[in-house]
């Protein structure tokens, strides 16, 4: 695994358990609603990854 894939699991994990803890700290411990949570974690992964300038892992940074 090379570091430009090992950074959006990192970024996708910090993501995935700030969403996780909100829904959960509102009290809806619904398992559905915090799998969407963490679905929902996705989304600030995969704009840095569209976003060719982006310098951690934009697409077209070609770091290993």
């Amino acid at each position: 695994m090379n570091k430009q894939t090992k950074a959006m699991l990192a970024s996708y994990a910090r993501s995935a358990i700030a969403a996780v803890v909100a829904v959960y700290s509102t009290g809806n411990t619904n398992p559905d609603d915090l799998a969407k949570a963490a679905v929902a974690a996705l989304i600030p992964v995969i704009m840095r990854w569209a976003n060719p300038k982006d310098p951690a892992y934009g697409r077209g940074n070609s770091q290993s």
